[in-house]
């Protein structure tokens, strides 16, 4: 293991994992592949106690349990989850939250990257497709960027491309498409992979992709490093963006802090302004795209 990895893994290992939690599953599956499946074990036992019918069931880290091997009830309470979730308002998406103010008829981007990821490694081809098919519908732009949030009552998005939202869209529609083929979804991640390089600022992107005068948010750039690359590997893309998932990755290693990535706080739906002066700190959803990437080139 090289130093760049190992100091990736070191200051992964000293994130706070909430279970289950917003971008944690990238992070634990990444330990999981270099090498901390019972670190990542001990934490999963951890959340065996949790009540049945836990409204957070959709976030949980399919991909890690599945590469550790791990079989049991939360694979059915996760499609629940994710697949009964309830319709507000009829013909428009399932929200995962309708307990949750003021957020009970918002869809987030966030949820991409673990519904249909997870229904596909579950073998829930179909679900998978309709599902990531149903949410992309609402949150992507014409421009081909991705609103964060959709009010299902109003019928809008919120109308702010969050950067790190664009990666929970490329792990998502990459996530689904390695493992079934789906003309629709890959269109929209080429129209996404193609929108993202016209905002890129030399391997890197602002909190708020289209606004010039965003401040960096090294995260996106962790996942371009992760996601694009495995587009490109798939062949679900054009090769020439392999450029862009290592100037991606440069950026992010130039901004490490003794393995660390800054990266900006757990930020909800908002206005345009809310997104522009996160704290920056250490954080899952930063490391797990990054440590994924560095083990992906690894093994190449």
């Amino acid at each position: 293991m090289s130093a760049e990895l190992e100091g990736v893994v070191n200051a992964t290992l000293r994130c706070s994992f909430k279970v289950w939690g917003f971008g944690i599953g990238p992070a634990l599956n990444g330990l999981v592949r270099a090498g901390h499946g019972e670190y990542v074990r001990d934490l999963m036992s951890a959340a065996a106690a949790r009540p049945p019918g836990d409204p957070t069931d959709h976030l949980v880290p399919v991909e890690a349990l599945v590469e550790l091997g791990l079989d049991g009830p939360w694979a059915k309470a996760f499609r629940s989850a994710v697949v009964d979730a309830v319709r507000p308002v009829p013909g428009r998406p399932r929200v995962h939250r309708p307990d949750f103010p003021p957020w009970q008829r918002t869809i987030w981007v966030d949820c991409l990257h673990t519904d249909g990821p997870g229904l596909a490694l579950l073998g829930e081809d179909e679900a998978a497709v309709e599902l990531t098919e149903e949410a992309c519908a609402a949150l992507q732009r014409d421009d081909g960027l991705f609103d964060h949030g959709y009010d299902v009552a109003a019928g809008r998005g919120n109308g702010v491309a969050w950067g790190r939202g664009q990666g929970w869209a490329l792990l998502g529609l990459t996530g689904v498409l390695a493992h079934v083929p789906d003309d629709r979804l890959a269109r929209r991640l080429r129209r996404l992979v193609e929108a993202l390089a016209a905002c890129e600022r030399d391997g890197r992107w602002g909190t708020v992709v289209d606004r010039p005068d965003a401040p960096v948010e090294l995260s996106t750039s962790a996942y371009v490093a992760h996601a694009v690359g495995a587009a490109v590997r798939h062949g679900l893309v054009d090769a020439a963006y392999a450029d862009l998932a290592d100037r991606a990755l440069a950026a992010a290693l130039a901004g490490l802090k003794n393995g660390a990535l800054p990266t900006s706080e757990a930020t909800p739906v908002g206005t345009v302004e809310s997104y522009l002066d996160r704290p920056l700190g250490l954080h899952p959803w930063g490391q797990g795209p990054l440590l994924l990437a560095l083990l992906d080139r690894r093994q190449a």
